[in-house]
């Protein structure tokens, strides 16, 4: 395992959204447009930049997080969310966020 604890990081966000079936389905199915592919790079990202690992202190909360993808899914794709998969997703990413901080 290499000893950068943001690129495990990176790693573990875009494992995190790649298995969001939201997300998956929205990108499969195209309800972004023909961008659909890019708009989800774009949402990984935009998550890269919130969590750069350069601040001490997040530049959001959790909730927060939770707030953008579902504005981003609803914005970009189409897509309300009703299954509370953004909180769980959000919690993930907060968490490894986290525990890379610590360096564990």
């Amino acid at each position: 395992s290499s000893n950068n604890p943001y690129l495990e990081f990176q790693a573990g966000v875009t494992a995190a959204l790649r298995s969001w079936s939201a997300l998956k389905t929205a990108v499969e199915q195209s309800w972004g447009g023909t961008h659909s592919q890019s708009k989800a790079e774009d949402l990984r990202a935009n998550i890269f930049q919130f969590f750069d690992g350069s601040s001490p202190t997040p530049r959001m909360n959790v909730d927060e997080l939770e707030d953008n993808f579902m504005d981003y899914m609803e914005e970009e794709f189409g897509v309300v969310l009703e299954d509370g998969s953004e909180r769980q997703l959000a919690d993930l990413i907060w968490r490894m966020n986290e525990g890379c901080g610590r360096g564990d």
